[in-house]
């Protein structure tokens, strides 16, 4: 019994002797380290790669929703662009199709469907060159429901979120005539004031210096 014990024994280091041997040698270590790296490679290169198709899928079935609005089929388009933000979600066309997609329920009387669904999107944070045309048209949005206080606070984030002069100018422009519209006066001189100091080259800084001194004289 013993012996067959001792045998099973030496029969069984036999076998791991190559095993180790084979790990311990540097150029199979070398060879093994290389294989994982071409995995991993390969597994990155896989993901950039769908990446893409995912973008250029999504960009194609975006500019067709587009071509589908310009020729008046808004309900048509509307469909195609959901299927956008659905089907390719987390791509640049997803994020434009939300935009133009609320643009097209506005002008379709659906503003209070529009505000709620800016204000999620909105929440996820986006980029800010998707960020400020979203609080811009989440301004609109609500200004078409005579929530004038929540648009110029909207109006006011597009400003913050935009990364051109003349765009933050114009933000606060906009911002300006709703809190006009909501009472608030010293809160748009302090808006068209910021325009006129901060943003004296923008084309809206006459429209700013106009309205400041309309409330200003009005005091």
């Amino acid at each position: 019994m013993a012996t067959t014990v001792e045998a099973t024994t030496k029969g069984r280091t036999t076998e791991a002797a190559p095993t180790a041997s084979w790990l311990q040698d540097p150029k199979r270590q070398a060879f093994a380290g290389l294989a994982a790296v071409a995995v991993i490679a390969l597994g990155v290169w896989f993901v950039v790669t769908s990446g893409r198709r995912k973008e250029e899928f999504a960009a194609r079935v975006f500019s067709q929703a587009l071509a589908t609005a310009d020729k008046g089929n808004l309900p048509q388009a509307s469909a195609d662009l959901q299927r956008v933000i659905q089907t390719y979600a987390g791509t640049e066309a997803a994020n434009e199709a939300v935009l133009a997609l609320n643009q097209i329920r506005m002008a379709s009387g659906q503003s209070e469907l529009a505000a709620a669904n800016l204000g999620e999107f909105v929440a996820r944070k986006p980029a800010p060159r998707f960020a400020a045309p979203a609080y811009g048209l989440l301004g609109v949005a609500q200004e078409n429901g005579r929530k004038f206080a929540e648009a110029a606070a909207a109006y006011e984030q597009a400003a913050a979120s935009a990364e051109v002069a003349y765009v933050k100018a114009s933000y606060l422009i906009d911002a300006g005539r709703a809190y006009r519209l909501a009472g608030k006066t010293q809160d748009a001189i302090r808006v068209y004031r910021t325009v006129v100091e901060k943003h004296p080259g923008a084309p809206s800084v006459n429209e700013a210096q106009v309205r400041l001194g309309e409330l200003t004289a009005a005091q």
